[in-house]
Formats: C-alpha cells, sequence, structure tokens
C-alpha cells in the first residue's frame, strides 16, 4: 500500500540556518514543498542506481553509500543540539561505515577526502563527528582512510591527535 511510502523532495540550502527546516515552495512540482539539506551536493554526487525491493523491482538511483555515511556525520554537527535526530545520524553512518571498511574501504577513504579537502568548515564538522563515533568504529574509519590515502598517494586529511 502506497501509505507504508514517504517521499522527500530535497532541495540545497546553501543559505544561512535560519532556512533549516523551512519547506522551500517548489511550483513547478504543484505547489508541493522541498526540505533544504546542507551538503546535498556533495551527497548527490556520483549517485548509484539500484532496485527498491517491490514486486519485481523498481530501479532507483540513490547517493553512494559512502557518501551517505559521510554526510551523516557532517549533517549530525549541523543539527540542533536538542534534535532527537543526531543519534539517527550517528548510528546511520556508524553502520555504513562498519559496512565499508570490510568490504569497500577505498570508496569511503575518497568521499572522506573529498569532504576533508573542502574547507575548514567541513574539517572542523568532521572531527566534531568523528567524536560522536564509537572508538571502534572511529578507529576502523580512522585505517581505512589512512590505507586509501596512501594506495592513491595523496596527503592524508584526518584530525590531529
Amino acid at each position: 500500500t502506497t501509505d507504508r511510502y514517504k517521499v522527500k523532495f530535497l532541495t540545497p540550502n546553501r543559505g544561512s540556518n535560519d532556512y533549516v527546516g523551512q519547506p522551500a515552495r517548489m511550483p513547478a512540482l504543484g505547489g508541493t514543498s522541498a526540505e533544504p539539506l546542507r551538503f546535498l551536493d556533495f551527497l548527490i554526487r556520483d549517485p548509484i542506481r539500484t532496485v527498491m525491493l517491490h514486486e519485481a523491482g523498481v530501479p532507483v538511483t540513490v547517493p553512494a553509500p559512502e557518501r551517505y555515511a559521510i554526510h551523516k556525520l557532517i549533517v549530525a554537527e549541523r543539527r540542533d543540539r536538542s534534535s532527537s535526530k543526531i543519534d539517527k545520524d550517528i548510528a546511520q553512518s556508524s553502520f555504513l561505515i562498519e559496512a565499508m571498511t570490510e568490504r569497500r574501504a577505498a570508496d569511503l577513504s575518497s568521499a572522506w577526502q573529498e569532504a576533508w579537502e573542502r574547507g575548514p568548515t567541513w574539517r572542523q564538522d568532521l572531527a566534531n563527528g568523528l567524536m560522536r563515533l564509537d572508538k571502534d568504529i572511529a578507529e576502523r574509519l580512522e585505517k581505512a582512510v589512512k590505507a586509501g590515502a596512501a594506495k592513491r598517494k595523496v596527503k592524508v586529511g584526518w584530525p590531529a591527535a
């Protein structure tokens, strides 16, 4: 049934935090609204095609899991401190980091490095998000990021100890 699915329209939030939580009008979509989301350009770059499990399958395009994991670390730091979504963001990021360090560590490393290189605000959000992870997950991420940087022969972007 259709009542089990929810579709969210997203739009980049490039302005101040004053627009967080404020729907953006989308007249081209029949008057529906879109949720402004920080760092959407990072999240949706290089999406992947997959299949949603429904009957014979529904082809969909979704963010790459490594980008989603890193995006969630950053977004958790940008939320209002009273937001109940912070724990959910960190849990989702942790789950993906744990899964990806097993089989796709290089992809995770590349996504981290790209975010790190976007500037000092991004680096601070990444460092703060990293501190929210369980120690084991943070260590796995560090190992993956550093190994990936060494393999690509690039300087690793990682918070100072």
